[in-house]
């Protein structure tokens, strides 16, 4: 155990070393980009030492006592699913960095790292002081990232990303000040005040401020106008960072604090947080298929995917929940080989228009079967990760309501509309005329793609393990939750015995 609390204390230490040794020994040469995609790696291996024993290993030792802060990380199997998304996502979004081109690319490996670090400080808390340190710590590295090595708008879109994120999260601090008052105890920790939270008279009021952070930063529609430009502003890896494990952070907190906080209130607002997630869907798969630039289509896809994570998230009871869970990280995994791919087209192409460039395939073939193959997965084929998530979305919802189900089964079609044809008019149409710097991905680019596509699949054909560990967790949080609503002491004895249990 005490092997393993160390590992966690390594787990959050060692990315910020990291970003300190890219600086310190890093190289701006081609040849520099090794030792950052090494360290990159260390805390997915951390993570798979001993991999069965992280559940229920936590960090908790005073840090503001006259606060009644702690400095308190703990693993559970949500928090856990989220770290090794966040352990794989991270080393493509250093992949991604195009040595030969970036200025500074170790300062830009620097803030990838940070991102990393209070990504894992965020998946772990459970205080709230410290959820809410760490939720906007992250945003910095990110705004930085788009300022300094986007495209042609990258202030305008970097501009746009910190106010839409400060202005959805600016109240969360007065909600969390709330919540410790409310508490017999003085305490920010989320254990406790799961206990108190749904009781206070203006719980409903802190209930909207932690869901519109939330829907912010994942975003749910009508919250998503910074999406746009900082997906397409972004360099490809603060794009892969955005999409990849951003857009979790907000899934993750509706699943965290708002299912454990406010259940009840989650519960009430069910149906119309549903309905908002559902336009979402529609609205950016729509959008999605009028686009011209292919990093665009892939921004509004990647919004039209995460709100449909959100149906499964706001539907109360296990398969939606689990349906939920299972997308967040399938989803993780596809959009960042999706953008990673895409960024390489960009370096040959030097532009992101469908309209100037056909038949790609003809003169790079394995990065055209590649991206069909992300491409697939990504509009849920049978035997790929995202269709086993999807489906268990629509079930639940199908049975809450047919005719809803059917509306958002639409987004299917649509699904397979943008992305075909963004494969067919830039790969399988007419081809253009051949310039010297259409030159096909190698052996290299294949190797580093391999280990999203043996996930993929892996998932995708024999997702039961899995799935076991995730509707495991998922019943016995709805379980808790439910024991929360009941008022008498046998209630909240049964609830103590499930906490222990976790």
């Amino acid at each position: 155990m005490h092997a393993l609390c160390c590992c966690l204390i390594g787990l959050f230490v060692v990315p910020f070393v990291s970003a300190a040794i890219v600086q310190l020994f890093g190289s701006a040469k081609e040849s520099g980009k090794r030792l950052p995609l090494i360290l990159s790696v260390l805390p997915l291996l951390i993570l798979l030492y001993d991999p069965y024993s992280w559940i229920g290993k936590e960090i908790h030792v005073p840090w503001l006592p006259s606060m009644g802060v702690d400095f308190h990380l703990k693993v559970d199997f949500l928090s856990l699913l989220f770290l090794y998304l966040t352990a794989i996502v991270v080393p493509f979004a250093v992949v991604a960095i195009s040595w030969k081109e970036t200025k500074f690319p170790n300062a830009l490996c620097g803030l990838i790292f940070f991102s990393q670090a209070f990504l894992i400080g965020f998946f772990t808390s459970r205080d709230l002081v410290l959820f809410a340190i760490f939720w906007e710590a992250m945003l910095l590295p990110l705004y930085l990232i788009i300022l300094f090595w986007g495209d042609a708008r990258r202030q305008e879109a970097a501009l746009k990303f910190i106010i839409y994120m400060i202005a959805g999260s600016s109240l969360m601090i007065v909600a969390i000040l709330a919540l410790q008052q409310g508490a017999s105890s003085g305490t920010f920790d989320l254990d406790t005040l799961a206990h108190t939270a749904a009781a206070l008279p203006k719980a409903h009021w802190l209930f909207a401020i932690f869901a519109l952070a939330f829907a912010v930063k994942t975003p749910l529609f009508p919250f998503h106008a910074w999406l746009p430009e900082a997906y397409t502003q972004a360099p490809t890896s603060g794009t892969i960072l955005l999409s990849g494990l951003l857009s979790k952070a907000g899934i993750y907190g509706f699943l965290r604090v708002s299912m454990e906080l406010f259940p009840q209130l989650l519960k009430e607002w069910s149906m119309p947080l549903v309905g908002f997630a559902i336009a979402g869907v529609l609205y950016a798969a729509i959008a999605a298929w009028m686009q011209n630039d292919y990093k665009k289509l892939l921004a509004y896809a990647s919004l039209s995917h995460v709100n449909l994570i959100l149906v499964g998230v706001f539907l109360w009871g296990t398969i939606g929940h689990t349906g939920a869970i299972l997308q967040s990280f399938n989803h993780g995994i596809t959009i960042a080989a999706l953008f990673l791919l895409a960024g390489w087209l960009e370096e040959r192409l030097r532009n992101r228009s469908m309209e100037k460039f056909s038949g790609l395939a003809k003169y790079m073939p394995q990065l055209c079967w590649l991206t069909l193959v992300f491409v697939l997965a990504s509009v849920a084929v049978p035997g790929s990760n995202n269709f086993i998530g999807e489906l268990l979305i629509f079930f639940a919802l199908f049975e809450l309501n047919p005719w809803w189900a059917a509306l958002l089964g639409t987004s299917v079609i649509l699904a397979v509309l943008y992305m075909l044809r963004w494969m067919q008019k830039m790969y399988f149409a007419q081809p253009s005329a051949y310039e010297a710097q259409w030159i096909d991905i190698g052996k290299k680019e294949i190797a580093i793609a391999l280990p999203l596509m043996a996930i993929i699949f892996g998932i995708g054909i024999y997702p039961a393990p899995l799935l076991k560990e995730i509707e495991s967790s998922s019943a016995r949080t709805i379980a808790v939750s439910a024991l929360l609503e009941m008022k008498d002491g046998t209630g909240l004895q049964q609830k103590q015995n499930y906490t222990k249990l976790q």
